[in-house]
């Protein structure tokens, strides 16, 4: 892979300092990200557009991209579906990007500064940390992995590299600020002491038996499939639906899991090294597990409910399961509940006649409330500040989320060393932890 000429990269990082400070003059505001020159306006790869033309659903990678072309410039996108690339360059740029079928590809491309990763999730990994290594910025959409290991390969990267790497946790800053609200209630003492804290996921997708078919000529099922285990081409693998493959996803669990996980983590501010010490619980799968893995492959494996309970240190217990969507915190003098649509509860109530503190909030994003999760990429990408979702916190976060779906797959307890990050004697549960990829789609060491 050809490393970038580190022209551009030197002059946006030669001016990170006075970036920053333009940035912190007026918090709130669009500076940073809407550059006083033509010549300093971003450019940016898209990889994944995501957009189901027959059912015309839209994917995370079309949403992004509308997100980032009023901030940058998208100058290259990358899909191995010949129909959504199209799709994508005439509704993203009026088909002005450069188009590409395999991202190393696009990677070599000099003029980038960022990529937009927007990929299933078992690509992300290899794809953020590519990237990294030739020299780009990376947005990579949630879950960032696949697997534990990755979480630490990935945050070990972009440490080496010095890259900015924003994952897609899109409620630390969007939503009305319901979720960063709820996590200053916890922070500041409003319920009291944490004990509980409730995370509703919604069911997950169940179907199948599903047939293979001929995958249609203007898709690369080969380069879809790239680290993952070959196999016969289903439709229903492919696409939004992938999440509910253990092979590409982690269904709910990972998914919404995700986003409402990473708040349960922001609240609890946790010291690095730790997690939950025992996860167990039970779920409702479509065929028979064994020894973790599922003894069909024409239908869906990730669980359809579940009800999961993970015991953090300071006696905080975390349960997840297939209920209402949101996530209910409990301490010793009160309970509230948030999602995207409401924040809700006494300690709620009382913020009418006794207001956190005003700088709260701001406190939570290190002095600098972003307007959107896109644009505090992009504000980073030119201070060299870590972002409001960095990867450290992302994979504590969706570690906890990997132990949940182990535990279901496994049908028993697990006791989890977080700091060592690895199952306390338990050689089995430590065997999933990785998962080696398939030739010529490795990770280098």
């Amino acid at each position: 892979m050809k490393l970038h000429s580190p022209t551009r990269r030197q002059f946006l990082e030669s001016t990170a300092a006075t970036a920053s400070l333009a940035a912190i003059a007026w918090p709130g505001s669009q500076t940073s990200a809407e550059p006083t020159s033509a010549n300093e306006r971003l450019r940016v790869g898209l990889i994944g557009c995501g957009w189901l033309p027959k059912i015309k659903r839209q994917g995370r990678g079309m949403a992004l991209g509308r997100q980032a072309t009023p901030l940058a410039d998208l100058v290259a996108i990358c899909d191995v579906d010949r129909v959504a690339l199209d799709f994508g360059n005439q509704r993203l740029t009026s088909g002005k990007a450069a188009l590409y079928e395999d991202y190393r590809d696009m990677l070599e491309q000099e003029d980038l500064d960022a990529v937009i990763i927007a990929s299933p999730d078992h690509w992300h990994a290899k794809m953020s940390i590519d990237a990294m290594r030739a020299g780009l910025d990376v947005y990579c959409e949630k879950p960032a992995t696949l697997t534990i290991a990755e979480g630490r390969q990935m945050a070990e990267v972009a440490r080496e590299t010095k890259r900015i790497l924003q994952v897609g946790t899109q409620q630390r800053t969007e939503n009305n600020q319901r979720f960063a609200k709820a996590v200053a209630l916890v922070r500041a003492g409003r319920i009291g002491q944490l004990q509980q804290i409730h995370i509703g996921l919604d069911a997950g997708n169940v179907g199948g038996p599903f047939e293979p078919t001929a995958p249609p000529k203007h898709f690369n099922w080969d380069l879809w499939l790239g680290p993952a285990p070959e196999c016969e081409y289903l439709r229903e693998r492919t696409h939004w639906t992938f999440r509910w493959w253990f092979e590409y996803a982690g269904g709910k669990l990972t998914d919404w899991g995700a986003h409402h996980v990473d708040i349960a983590h922001w609240a609890m501010n946790l010291p690095d090294g730790t997690g939950p010490t025992r996860i167990a619980g039970n779920g409702e799968f479509q065929m028979p597990y064994k020894d973790g893995y599922a003894v069909r492959d024409d239908m869906y494996n990730t669980p359809s409910t579940f009800a999961v309970r993970c015991d953090f240190p300071d006696d905080v217990q975390m349960t997840l399961d297939s209920g209402r969507n949101g996530i209910t915190f409990t301490g010793s003098d009160g309970r509230f509940f948030v999602n995207r649509n409401t924040l809700e509860g006494k300690p709620v109530d009382d913020l009418k006649n006794n207001p956190l503190p005003a700088d709260s909030l701001e406190q939570l994003y290190g002095g600098q409330p972003p307007k959107s999760h896109m644009q505090n990429f992009l504000d980073c990408v030119r201070t060299r500040r870590q972002p409001v979702s960095d990867i450290g916190s992302h994979h504590a976060a969706i570690t906890t989320c990997h132990l949940a779906n182990l535990a279901l797959r496994l049908q028993r307890p697990l006791q989890w060393n977080a700091a060592k990050e690895r199952f306390v004697d338990d050689a089995q549960a430590d065997t999933f932890l990785a998962r080696p990829a398939r030739a010529g789609y490795e990770i280098e060491a």
